[in-house]
C-alpha cells in the first residue's frame, strides 16, 4: 500500500462542504457510523475483515467515539466480529451488525464502555464471508428495527429472533424488521444481491441503495414495499444471466429499481425530497432527486463529491446539527490496511439549489397500493386483476399481494375458467400465498399457455419441488418448446437435481 494516500477531494454542486474530522491510525478501515444527539460520533473501526497476517491491530473490531470535532477518540466497545453496521437506539442502547448477528451494547455503569450485550437475531448459514450477510440497519417510524441481509453466497438461512420467531431463505438477500428486543421478527422484502445501504423514512417508505452482481451491473437504487421480490436469487449462480433471475423488473411478479447508483454503495440518507447515495467504488457522493411516477418513484443522478482512489465512502449518518457524516475506508484493499477517514458533509441551503425542497406527497396510486397491501383497500377481482397486468409496476405488485389474499377457497378449476391473462396473473399471485403448495404447478405444468408453462416451471424451480424432476426431464425431449421455454425446463432440472447453478 502506497505510503500516501490523498483523496483529492472535489466538490461538484454549489454549496457543498467537505471537512475531514479524523483519519488514521484514530480509526481504520471504518464501516457503520451514527451519531447522537450531543453530536458525537459513533463508528465501527473493522480489525477483523479479512485480517492478513502479521496485522497489529486490536483482535476484535472497535466501536470508537469522538465529539462532533472527530476530537477527543475513545473506545466504547471492543468485542465483535465482522461488524458492518452501528445504529444508536433507544434507552443507551448501541445496535451493531456482525455477518452473522444482530446484537445491542449497553453501558449500565456510566463509566462510557460497554459492559452489557444482547443478541437479537442470529443466522443460522454455513456462508461466512463477512459482508455478504447482515449489514444496514435503520428505524422505522414505529420504532421497529429494519435490517437487511446479503446474498449469502447462495447458502441456507435461517433467522432467529428471541423470541424464537425464524425467517428462512435459499439463495437471496433480504429486509426484515423486528422489535428494538428482537422480537416480532418478520422478512419485509426478498431478492436482493447486498442492500448494505438502508433508509426509512419519517413518513414510512423504505429505500435501498444495493451492490450488483459483478457480472451485471447497475448497482440498484430501491424501493422496498411489504411483500415484494426484487428478483435476485444467488441460488442461480453469482452471474445473473438465467431465466429466472431478474434485475429490474424482467420476471413477472418482481420490482425493478428507481434508477442505477454508483458501484459499491454502503448507505443512503434522505435529503428534502431526494436520496443520498456514497459510492465506494466510484469514489464519489451523489444526490438523487425523487419523483412520484404512480405508486413508485423515478429519479435522476446529481454527482456532489468527488474523490481520488484513495476516497472511499461507506456509511454515512446526519447529525443533529443537519450535516452528514461519513466513513472512509481509503483504500480498495479488501483486508483491513490501517487507514482510515471521518468526514464531514454540510449544505449550504442558500447556494445548494439542486436540493429538492421536500418530498412529493402521496398520490392516488400510492396510496392506494399501500391500501391494498395492508388490507385496508378491497376492490372487486375483475379490477384487481386489471391492476396486477397495468404499466404502474408498483402498483401491480399491490394488486398481486390482494389477489393472495382473496385466493381463498380458489381451486384450478377456478383458473382454468378465466381468460389466458388473467390465468397467468391469478397463477403469480397465488406464489405469495404458498410456493410450497403443489397442486397449481402440478395443474398448469401442460397448460396451452406457454407463459403459464414458464411460470410453473419458475415456482417448480424456486421452491425446488424435487416430486417433478421426472416430468421436467421428459420436457427436454419435447421438440415443440421454443427456445424460451426449453430454457426453463433445463434451469429447473437443473434445480431439481441439485444443480440450480448449473446455468442453461
Amino acid at each position: 500500500m502506497p505510503a500516501e494516500v490523498p483523496p483529492k477531494i472535489e466538490t461538484l454542486q454549489p454549496g457543498v462542504k467537505m471537512t475531514l474530522l479524523a483519519e488514521h491510525p484514530d480509526l481504520v478501515t471504518p464501516t457503520g457510523i451514527d451519531v447522537d444527539d450531543q453530536g458525537r460520533v459513533w463508528l465501527v473501526a473493522c480489525h477483523t475483515h479479512f485480517r492478513p497476517e502479521g496485522y497489529t491491530g486490536p483482535g476484535h473490531d472497535e466501536v470508537l467515539v469522538f465529539d462532533a470535532e472527530g476530537k477527543n477518540r475513545r473506545v466504547f466497545y471492543n468485542a465483535t466480529t465482522a461488524t458492518m453496521n452501528l445504529q444508536l437506539g433507544p434507552d443507551g442502547w448501541v445496535y451493531l451488525a456482525e455477518r452473522s448477528r444482530i446484537l445491542r451494547v449497553k453501558d449500565t455503569d456510566g463509566d462510557g464502555k460497554g459492559d452489557l450485550e444482547e443478541t437479537l437475531a442470529v443466522l443460522d448459514t454455513l456462508a461466512d464471508y463477512p459482508h455478504n450477510g447482515l449489514s444496514g440497519m435503520a428505524w422505522d417510524p414505529q420504532g421497529g428495527l429494519v435490517f437487511s441481509l446479503g446474498e449469502n453466497f447462495g447458502k441456507d438461512w435461517t433467522l432467529t429472533g428471541t423470541d424464537g420467531a425464524q425467517v428462512s431463505g435459499r439463495g437471496e438477500g433480504g429486509v426484515f424488521r423486528c422489535a428494538p428486543d428482537g422480537k416480532a421478527l418478520r422478512r419485509i422484502a426478498r431478492g436482493f444481491w447486498n442492500p448494505f445501504g438502508l433508509l426509512v423514512r419519517a413518513d414510512g417508505e423504505i429505500f435501498a441503495a444495493e451492490n450488483d452482481p459483478g457480472s451485471r451491473p447497475p448497482c440498484r437504487l430501491l424501493h422496498i414495499v411489504e411483500g415484494a421480490d426484487y428478483g435476485y436469487q444467488w441460488v442461480y449462480g453469482s452471474a445473473p444471466v438465467h431465466p429466472f433471475v431478474a434485475w429490474n423488473g424482467e420476471l413477472r411478479g418482481t420490482l425493478g429499481m428507481v434508477h442505477p447508483c454508483g458501484e459499491g454503495p454502503c448507505a443512503i440518507l434522505d435529503l428534502g425530497g431526494g436520496l443520498i447515495i456514497p459510492s465506494w467504488s466510484d469514489h464519489r457522493i451523489d444526490y438523487y432527486p425523487l419523483t412520484r411516477k404512480g405508486a413508485g418513484h423515478t429519479s435522476e443522478r446529481v454527482p456532489l463529491v468527488k474523490g481520488s482512489d484513495y476516497f472511499r465512502p461507506t456509511c454515512m449518518a446526519r447529525g443533529p446539527d443537519g450535516a452528514f457524516y461519513l466513513t472512509d475506508w481509503v483504500f480498495s484493499s479488501y483486508p483491513i490496511h490501517q487507514r482510515g477517514r471521518l468526514w464531514k458533509l454540510e449544505m449550504d441551503p442558500q447556494a445548494a439549489t439542486w436540493i429538492k425542497a421536500a418530498p412529493d406527497p402521496l398520490n392516488e396510486a400510492a396510496r392506494l397500493a399501500h391500501d391494498l397491501r395492508t388490507g385496508k383497500a378491497t376492490l372487486p377481482f375483475a379490477r384487481l386483476l386489471a391492476l396486477a397486468q397495468g404499466d404502474d409496476t408498483c402498483l401491480a405488485d399491490a394488486a398481486l399481494t390482494a389477489l393472495a389474499r382473496a385466493s381463498t377457497g380458489w381451486t384450478p378449476e377456478t383458473l382454468r375458467a378465466m381468460s389466458a391473462p388473467d390465468r397467468l396473473w391469478s397463477f403469480i399471485a397465488l406464489r405469495r400465498k404458498d410456493i410450497t403448495d403443489e397442486q397449481w404447478p402440478r395443474a398448469f405444468l401442460r397448460d396451452t399457455d406457454p407463459e403459464l408453462r414458464f411460470e410453473a416451471l419458475r415456482w417448480i424451480a424456486d421452491a425446488v419441488l424435487t416430486p417433478f424432476l421426472s416430468e421436467v426431464e421428459a420436457m427436454l425431449s419435447d421438440t415443440t418448446l421454443d427456445f424460451r421455454l426449453f430454457e426453463a425446463a433445463l434451469a429447473a432440472w437443473n434445480t431439481l437435481r441439485g444443480e440450480p447453478g448449473a446455468g442453461v
